[in-house]
């Protein structure tokens, strides 16, 4: 399940750069999403994998440490908008995010696997195989 969210991809003191940003759950892997920013916001695309709860403690509260951190909605020209950092190798990308899109797109990941439920949808039998073939 993806949904691509309009973001302001901030650049200092100016009014930033109209990024999409592509977050995207699968339920075989329940516990973890996909955060992207395709080859418009970065040369080839880039892309962040953090927890699903991370991003729903971040619509609440500071959340996050390393290369993926979150901050609660603020009101920001009239609209709720979350802070979104992500780090790689190179840089950082800080990303404002209108909380409602990705508050209903969250809402869908926990309709479609709902907390607590994240084990019945994981198959740690081929996980352990991976670790022990790779």
């Amino acid at each position: 399940m993806t949904a691509c969210v309009p973001a302001v991809l901030a650049a200092g003191a100016s009014r930033g750069r109209a990024v999409s940003l592509r977050c995207t759950y699968v339920p075989r892997d329940p516990f973890a999403v996909m955060l992207e920013l395709p080859g418009d916001a970065a040369a080839d695309g880039l892309r962040w994998y953090c927890a699903r709860d991370l991003l729903q403690s971040g619509l609440r509260r500071p959340s996050g440490e390393g290369d993926v951190r979150v901050w609660p909605p603020c009101r920001r020209g009239g609209r709720e908008e979350v802070r979104v950092l992500l780090r790689d190798g190179f840089g950082s990308f800080l990303l404002e995010v209108p909380a409602q899109p990705l508050r209903n797109w969250l809402v869908r990941t926990w309709e479609a696997v709902a907390p607590g439920q994240e084990d019945d949808w994981s198959d740690w039998d081929a996980w352990l195989l991976s670790l022990l073939d790779g």
